[in-house]
């Protein structure tokens, strides 16, 4: 090979191979899979929540090269500081998906032992990109006529920005009501997610919500 020829190819090797995976933050977990098939969509999700924690806590811990068992699923769940969907599929019964999974630096660190930077990791300057906190809750219930609405609904409140998490309540066939953790407050977040694409009806200290014209 010619001088010009390994000069080519160390520059194309620059251009085009990806950032060593060194430089990530071990702390922020992406495309975890998430998988389970249960009695109903709800429970299906939340199973599937769960492995997808386990899988992150296992990656991150193999990264910062901590030992031991993995935590219980409690512990994991408060470790966990946000869970953002990347793709998700929902069927009556099964939830299959990819998340993005934040650990909080503090929270491992307590449960580790071990000394986690908080806001970046080796020096890289990288911050964890955690969402802002809820700042207020709201009981919330849809009415739909199939299934495949109400996955528009929910697919429509997570991504709204406005949503920090939503713990569903209930669930039938045609009905479900569920409880909203808010990042503003109910007022300015019904004006929001007007926008969106969501229906919102303030009804005493609840909200009746349905898909809107966004």
């Amino acid at each position: 090979m010619t001088a010009r020829h390994l000069l080519a190819a160390l520059l194309m090797a620059v251009l085009f191979c990806p950032p060593l995976a060194a430089q990530d933050n071990p702390l922020v977990q992406r495309g975890v899979p998430a998988e389970a098939t249960a009695d109903n969509a709800v429970a299906a999700r939340d199973q599937a929540y769960a492995s997808a924690r386990r899988i992150a806590y296992q990656r991150m811990a193999e990264a910062m090269g901590i030992s031991g068992s993995t935590p219980s699923d409690s512990q994991l769940d408060s470790m966990v500081a946000a869970l953002i969907v990347e793709q998700e599929r929902t069927t009556p019964t099964r939830y299959s998906g990819r998340l993005t999974v934040q650990f909080a630096p503090g929270r491992v660190a307590s449960a580790t032992g071990r000394s986690v930077p908080g806001q970046s990791y080796a020096g890289t300057g990288m911050p964890l990109n955690l969402p802002a906190a809820t700042q207020a809750y709201v009981e919330a219930a849809s009415q739909f006529n199939s299934f495949q609405e109400w996955l528009e609904i929910r697919r429509r409140l997570r991504a709204s920005g406005i949503v920090a998490n939503m713990e569903i309540m209930s669930i039938s066939t045609d009905a479900a009501q569920y409880r909203l953790g808010l990042r503003q407050q109910p007022s300015e977040a019904a004006s929001a997610l007007g926008a969106a694409g969501i229906a919102v009806s303030p009804s005493g200290g609840s909200w009746q919500v349905g898909l809107g014209g966004g």
